[in-house]
């Protein structure tokens, strides 16, 4: 009644159906090195490394550093200015002094300087005896003058009386001839009238001498009255033609025994290389001017061999020398300018020594101080630097699969 099917399923068997049963740890474990797979490729493909060539720099001005030297060769014996003092263009810097000393000890300079002041001198007091002489001489042909003029009004009053008494004794005469004709008076009185008439035209005359006389006496003091301020302003030329002569001495001689050097151009007063009574020629420098409006850039030398990927914009990251970056940390900037020609080791001097062709880099920093135990302390012209340039950025994953393009490059 049974099915055969039924009674063989029914009968023990050696051999049945295998079932593997696995735990749930290899489940977790699976899972998780999945998800870390995935997490390590997610941040090979996001994380970044920077590629960047470590150099060399210092600071500069932006428009450059303008060194100051001496005309000639002297010994400094002022300074006017302090390190790190904003000056104005043609303000004094130094006074230098050359000067050589006498067997009695004096200098030269001083000798001869003090012969030609007593000179100047000399001709100062002249310059002013003279126009205190004309002034005098003025006033005396003032008075002269004046005294003729009251001479000359005397007499031509004098001369208008006589006229009147040559006219009466003209008069008289001819009175006197009439009588005579008539035979009223003798001829002795004739004669008397006749004398005193001639008499009162020789007064006449002799009036009209004087007062000729003292008229061109006046007239020669009025012209020389007129003539010495003229005369006084050739003798003043003359004088000070001679006064500016030894004052042009002088000022030779101060300048080539004492001189004030200058300042060529406004800025900030940086590198301060003198102090007083050092020995300075024209081929050592004074100081340093950083030109107004001039901010500080980083100029960095680059070697042949790390040239090719530096590009303007690349950022930089610098290290001073004088903070260290462990405890400061770095100054942040970007490069402004590669130079395409080489310098030479040869070609200029520079703070930083090298011995092989460079290209000069320059770089604008982001600010002009470093930040260090709670204040601002500004970078300043020469400071020495390390610097990277960030020449690229690229995934960590490039980074990984770049020797298999670099092979992959070279088979194709």
């Amino acid at each position: 009644m049974f099915r055969a099917e039924v009674i063989e399923a029914k009968k023990q068997r050696l051999f049945g159906t295998v079932i593997v049963t696995q735990p749930m740890s290899i489940y977790a474990i699976s899972f998780t090195c999945f998800i870390v797979f995935i997490l390590i490729f997610v941040y090979l493909s996001q994380a970044s490394y920077s590629r960047k060539e470590t150099v060399n720099g210092y600071l500069t001005p932006e428009k450059g550093l303008v060194k100051v030297f001496s005309n000639r060769t002297g010994v400094i014996a002022n300074i006017y200015v302090t390190e790190g003092e904003a000056i104005e263009q043609g303000k004094e810097i130094v006074k230098i002094k050359n000067s050589q000393s006498l067997t009695t000890g004096v200098e030269l300079s001083t000798a001869l300087s003090h012969e030609l002041s007593l000179q100047i001198g000399y001709l100062e007091e002249e310059l002013n005896t003279v126009v205190k002489v004309n002034e005098k001489e003025l006033s005396r042909i003032k008075r002269q003058i004046t005294q003729l003029n009251k001479s000359l009004l005397a007499l031509n009053n004098a001369k208008k009386t006589n006229k009147k008494k040559v006219r009466l004794k003209e008069n008289q005469l001819d009175n006197n001839q009439k009588l005579l004709q008539k035979g009223h008076i003798s001829q002795s009185q004739i004669d008397l009238v006749t004398e005193q008439y001639l008499d009162s035209l020789e007064a006449n005359d002799r009036l009209d001498r004087e007062i000729a006389n003292v008229s061109a006496e006046i007239s020669t003091l009025r012209s020389e009255y007129i003539s010495l301020p003229e005369q006084l302003t050739l003798k003043q030329i003359v004088i000070n033609r001679q006064l500016s002569e030894l004052k042009a001495q002088v000022t030779e001689l101060d300048n080539q025994y004492e001189f004030i050097q200058k300042a060529p151009e406004s800025g900030i007063v940086t590198t301060i290389q003198l102090s007083i009574g050092t020995r300075v020629d024209p081929n050592t420098p004074l100081l340093s001017i950083i030109p107004v409006d001039s901010p500080l850039e980083i100029e960095l030398l680059l070697p042949t061999r790390s040239a090719g990927f530096v590009q303007i914009k690349d950022k930089v990251n610098i290290r001073f020398d004088a903070f260290p970056f462990q405890k400061f940390g770095v100054v942040v900037g970007e490069i402004s300018n590669v130079d395409k020609a080489l310098i030479l080791p040869t070609d200029r001097q520079l703070p930083i020594k090298f011995d092989e062709a460079m290209y000069r880099v320059r770089a604008k920093l982001h600010k002009q101080s470093v930040q260090a135990y709670g204040k601002e302390f500004p970078l300043k012209v020469g400071m020495i630097a390390e610097v990277d340039i960030i020449l690229e950025k690229r995934s960590l994953l490039e980074w990984l699969l770049d020797p298999i393009y670099a092979v992959k490059g070279k088979l194709g």
